[in-house]
């Protein structure tokens, strides 16, 4: 396939185009207060890639964990975010929420709608069509998600927007220290926006999760969801992590995780073992 690739970390922009994807990624840096996003606008042509969760290792998919960089190189995967750190919860045998992975339930048992614990386990449940719907923590079940088709669904939350408008109740509730951040958003089938917000550093205090989610709604989203923050958080591109986890000159990877939400595939993404 005929591919475009531009990168440009010192100005904060990132571009990659293909016959039947195209991804343009803006860091932007704020000193006052200390913010540095990104914000990454996805376009996919009818019929091709969509969004959908890649794992570490499909035949052990909540058990085996690596750092994000890796996942995505092993994959070619142009641009992913972290997920919503399910296998943790799945390990330390604590309340799951549902989540579903290429169809296979890994867990049922979520929190009844308006929880005070956070994450709410709200649902992002995504179709092989690329479509996105978010959903409150108990509003359906396991099997009505995979009745309906659903291939993958997310347990984190709160849902950020749902048709088209904003969770004014939940953001006021929940996740309103300053920290790392990860938003998806879909403005429509094939049109999608990721964003993650640094956190916990010099260049970036981070922030509560209605800073990502009005940027969402800015975009134009009508679904929009919000993932694990902290040091889970992170946005990769052709196999590189873009954002900071600390003040070092040399960046260190996230935590490692199960899988990643990812969308793309390249022959231009580097080897597993190459520099990141």
């Amino acid at each position: 396939q005929c591919e475009f690739l531009y990168e440009n970390s010192d100005e904060g922009h990132w571009y990659y185009v293909s016959d039947t994807l195209r991804v343009e990624i803006d860091r932007t840096i704020q000193e006052k207060p200390a913010r540095t996003w990104y914000e990454a606008e996805i376009l996919c042509a009818p019929g091709s890639e969509t969004p959908h969760m890649i794992p570490n290792n499909p035949e052990k998919w909540m058990k085996s964990t690596a750092y994000p960089y890796k996942i995505a190189r092993r994959n070619k995967t142009v641009i992913a975010v972290s997920n919503d750190y399910a296998q943790l919860r799945i390990s330390q045998k604590s309340r799951v929420g549902i989540v579903i992975r290429n169809g296979t339930v890994y867990s049922e048992r979520t929190w009844k709608k308006g929880a005070s614990k956070f994450p709410n386990l709200d649902t992002l449940a995504i179709w092989p069509d690329g479509d996105m719907k978010v959903y409150n923590s108990d509003e359906l079940k396991a099997e009505d998600y995979l009745a309906a088709g659903a291939m993958d669904v997310l347990a984190f939350g709160p849902w950020l927007i749902r048709d088209g408008a904003l969770n004014e109740a939940a953001l006021a509730k929940y996740g309103k220290s300053k920290a790392e951040r990860v938003a998806v958003g879909m403005v429509e089938k094939g049109h999608y926006w990721f964003m993650m917000l640094e956190g916990r550093i010099t260049r970036s205090k981070g922030d509560g999760i209605s800073f990502l989610a009005e940027k969402m709604l800015e975009k134009g989203c009508v679904q929009a969801f919000n993932l694990d923050g902290g040091q889970t958080a992170c946005i990769l591109f052709m196999g590189h992590q873009l954002c900071k986890m600390d003040n070092k000159k040399h960046n260190k990877s996230s935590r490692v995780t199960a899988d990643i939400l990812g969308v793309g595939v390249s022959e231009l993404v580097p080897e597993e073992g190459d520099p990141w």
